[in-house]
């Protein structure tokens, strides 16, 4: 019942006629059809950022001696999308707000009746950057947050004045309805710190927005470092809590195939700033570059890889092997 009432209250930010048609157009290809089709893609536009943040999962993608996308790149990259069924792209880094390209991207997105987020720590924020966006057709900001407490989470950032900058902020985005989701990292860490989830929804529920709580994942700042996971019985039974609050989200809730679960590989896929195909941005099993060859032969190759036609609830890196779970987590070279 929370999770259908949760459905509905999304369905009143899509007011895109055309966009309708293209969620109904999934809906159909996956159930009726029963086709592999592309809902979503985490874009990064640049892996630059000024946050000092000890878990980044992106923390070893950076390198500058590979050239970033260019506009007309990604313009061709999401039309490559758009014929394999996209209906949604999470703008991503790095920190995007550092790409000067940014509203021109959203554009290219917004003009083809896409869902279009982006995520941000929020620190170079203002009202006239929050019009652009605005402007350009953004639908949604995912706001990074690590603590309700302002001191805790500009410490774990490393950014003086952050915290204060994103609350100064959600007014902005309101006055011009944006939709405002903060986003957060289910940890040891985190759920051992004083409730900090339930600090953080109640944050949410105070604001009226939501709270996006994300996985965590051995990599990047935290490489090698396992016991920044829970096993799997634990993340599911502290999600599950987790999700009855109204204000929870998580990126499983919502599949074309009408059943909550981890979309890796099939309906949503991670393409990094260098053109990268990954099945998800905490699974960096390069599968393809879409400078190199067409997006829809590097997601049929995805569709068709056993790890991912697995259609379960659990997150995929449970699903897999101690030995192929080190495979698909362990950063690969570009292409």
């Amino acid at each position: 019942m929370v999770e259908a009432i949760k459905f509905f209250k999304h369905l009143c930010f899509i007011r895109d006629p055309w966009l309708v048609l293209r969620i109904l157009k999934g809906y159909f290809r996956t159930l009726v059809l029963k086709k592999d089709v592309l809902r979503s893609i985490e874009l990064a536009i640049t892996y630059s950022c000024q946050a000092k943040c000890h878990k980044c999962y992106a923390l070893h993608l950076n390198d500058p001696s590979r050239k970033t996308l260019t506009l007309a790149q990604v313009e061709d990259l999401i039309d490559q999308a758009c014929r394999l069924g996209l209906i949604h792209v999470n703008i991503t880094g790095g920190e995007p707000l550092l790409n000067p390209d940014l509203p021109e991207i959203i554009r290219i997105c917004s003009n083809r009746h896409l869902i279009v987020s982006v995520v941000t720590n929020g620190m170079l924020l203002t009202q006239e950057l929050v019009r652009r966006m605005k402007v350009a057709g953004l639908n949604t900001i995912q706001i990074s947050l690590d603590s309700a407490s302002r001191d805790v989470h500009n410490r774990l950032r490393g950014m003086p004045g952050c915290y204060e900058r994103i609350m100064m902020s959600i007014e902005w985005f309101k006055k011009n309805n944006i939709n405002v989701c903060f986003s957060t990292v289910l940890s040891p860490e985190s759920t051992s710190n004083s409730g900090e989830m339930k600090n953080l929804l109640e944050l949410a529920k105070k604001t009226k927005t939501f709270l996006l709580i994300c996985d965590s994942a051995s990599i990047g700042g935290w490489a090698g470092q396992p016991d920044k996971m829970f096993s799997c019985d634990e993340r599911d039974s502290i999600l599950k809590e987790l999700m009855f609050h109204p204000h929870a989200r998580h990126h499983s809730m919502y599949n074309f195939r009408l059943s909550p679960g981890c979309p890796a590989g099939i309906e949503k896929i991670y393409i990094t700033a260098y053109g990268d195909v990954t099945p998800c941005d905490l699974i960096h099993d390069t599968s393809g570059n879409v400078l190199k060859e067409p997006l829809s032969s590097i997601h049929k190759r995805l569709s068709q890889d056993e790890r991912f036609k697995v259609k379960s609830s659990q997150c995929i890196r449970y699903l897999v092997t101690t030995e192929k779970l080190d495979k698909v987590c362990k950063p690969t070279a570009g292409i």
